[in-house]
């Protein structure tokens, strides 16, 4: 948890989230003084670190939103890192400012980078890829492959290891826009179609191949030449 305090002091503070009391638990990782360092938001990535952005308050502040060029130090070009959250106290292994970000900037916030090749979890109230009204996704040891070929404004979309004998293909946009969709018979374990996507839009799609048996899931960006 970090707070932010604009008169004098702001903290990063660690609780034990499974202790019956964890407001007792609290943990000061470092206090940040002063007027210079706004601190920012917390979002553990991928790899189970949790990622730590501040901003650097300028002279002109609040006029030095958005930066002006000269504005850059170690504050704003890094991003500190607990890497072992799940530990306590300094085994969590906290690292100011130690992520460089490539000679770019950061203010308070992270981006929310959504997985879209993230499979669906059965019986999880988290799957964003599977509606509330849908069955949960059935185990499945069935591939699901797409390519986009821009030089011939289509895609392939090939499955394999099927067992389902009906099928349904759909394909969304990122704002949930159905852009495609078809259904039939399988006869076989494998299906393969070649989609023409000359009306489609340049962006990022979601193709969804659904049997009685299987659920699948892959992202397909079109980019046009």
């Amino acid at each position: 948890m970090s707070t932010y305090d604009t008169g004098s002091l702001s903290a990063l503070y660690q609780y034990d989230l499974l202790s019956s009391n964890s407001a007792g638990t609290r943990c000061t990782l470092e206090y940040i003084p002063g007027l210079r360092v706004g601190n920012g938001f917390l979002r553990r990535g991928p790899n189970q670190k949790i990622y730590f952005s501040r901003a650097w308050e300028c002279d002109a502040f609040p006029a030095c939103y958005p930066y002006p060029d000269s504005v850059y130090n170690q504050i704003n070009m890094n991003l500190s890192v607990i890497n072992s959250p799940d530990s306590l106290g300094l085994a969590c292994n906290y690292t100011p400012y130690s992520f460089y970000l490539g000679g770019k900037r950061t203010y308070y916030g992270l981006p929310n980078n959504p997985d879209y090749d993230l499979p669906s979890l059965a019986g999880s109230p988290c799957d964003t890829l599977v509606s509330i009204n849908e069955p949960a996704s059935i185990s499945t040891n069935a591939n699901l492959h797409v390519y986009y070929a821009a030089d011939w404004e289509k895609a392939f979309i090939n499955a394999d290891k099927l067992t389902g004998k009906h099928y349904r293909l759909r394909m969304v946009d990122v704002l949930g826009k159905e852009v495609y969709a078809e259904s039939g018979a399988l006869n076989s374990p494998y299906f393969t179609r070649d989609l023409n996507c000359a009306s489609f839009a340049s962006g990022i799609y979601l193709v969804t191949f659904e049997t009685e048996c299987e659920r699948l899931v892959k992202k397909m960006q079109v980019n046009w030449r």
